[in-house]
């Protein structure tokens, strides 16, 4: 049975291990060749925790693992050359970078990553993070195992959908399990900044799960469409019962607290996230959103 936890009750590991995910990331941008929306730099979901996938790098490829039933980061080499730290006790993010940044020049891969944290409340580069903390690896765990749950309900929403699509997968700045759906259209952002421009480039809905911040306690699903919402849809239906749009935010919510008093949770989500992405497509009149919306069908082509 998946567990609630509220943001301020494993408020340091929370912070710590989103820290060492967003060096996993940012090891990715530095590497990889550039995509629409950071497609590039997101983390892939493992049967233990997360992982940067397969990065290519001066003939050799390697990979970052997250081992949260092991409590271990491990940098893995194409040419075999392996190397890895524990999560433990008493250690800071700082300590953490170092490790990483260690492990990856040991396996032959150095990489120097830009150390200001992204898309969080503070600015305090990954080396000057000294606090001393214990590591809750079971209050880490949980996480992942709702991330899993999420997960696996939002590739069986998403797979259904016609149009260009990111499958879930880790948004590691946010630090959310995200699905997106794009309606093919361009849509510029018109504000600044490299993030939201690169990020807010096409028109789409973004469904995801995000285990909280300092503003609010309460892990929760969300649905942010691009373009922002300029009309107040609360009247529109939506299920389940619990489920809420916000005209100050202009988004849909659904508190984890809810959806896990279902017995069925996964079958929760897909039917919010269904009924969210038709009120969304009719409201913002997408293109094509008839075909878009009718669920692919393989037996049809048998």
């Amino acid at each position: 049975m998946k567990k609630l936890q509220k943001y301020s009750s494993w408020r340091d590991t929370n912070i710590t291990m989103h820290m060492i995910l967003q060096m996993m990331g940012k090891t990715k941008l530095e590497k990889m060749s550039p995509q629409p929306e950071w497609n590039q730099s997101l983390l892939n979901i493992t049967a233990v925790g997360f992982t940067t996938g397969l990065i290519n790098d001066h003939g050799y490829s390697f990979e970052v693992q997250l081992n949260l039933h092991e409590g271990s980061v491990k940098a893995i080499c194409t040419s075999g050359k392996t190397a890895k730290f524990l999560l433990r006790d008493n250690a800071s993010v700082a300590d953490y970078y170092e490790d990483y940044l260690k492990i990856l020049d040991s396996i032959g891969h150095p990489v120097k990553i830009y150390p200001v944290p992204q898309e969080v409340f503070f600015t305090t580069p990954f080396n000057e993070q000294t606090n001393k903390i214990d590591f809750d690896r079971r209050s880490a765990l949980n996480y992942f195992e709702i991330c899993v749950l999420v997960r696996n309900a939002l590739l069986d929403f998403a797979s259904a959908y016609r149009g260009k699509k990111i499958l879930p997968a880790l948004f590691w700045g946010t630090f959310d399990m995200t699905t997106v759906l794009f309606a093919g259209e361009e849509k510029p952002f018109t504000g600044e900044g490299i993030i939201e421009k690169v990020a807010f480039n096409e028109q789409f809905v973004e469904f995801g799960f995000w285990p909280g911040d300092e503003s609010f306690d309460d892990p929760s699903l969300f649905i942010l469409a691009y373009p922002f919402l300029e009309k107040d849809i609360s009247d529109l239906p939506i299920e389940p019962k619990e489920a809420y749009y916000s005209p100050e935010k202009a988004e849909y919510f659904l508190l984890l607290e809810d959806i896990l008093k279902y017995d069925d949770p996964s079958k929760v989500i897909v039917e919010f996230c269904i009924k969210a992405l038709q009120n969304i497509a009719e409201v913002e009149n997408w293109p094509n959103k008839e075909w878009l919306l009718t669920p692919f069908d393989i037996e049809k082509f048998k």
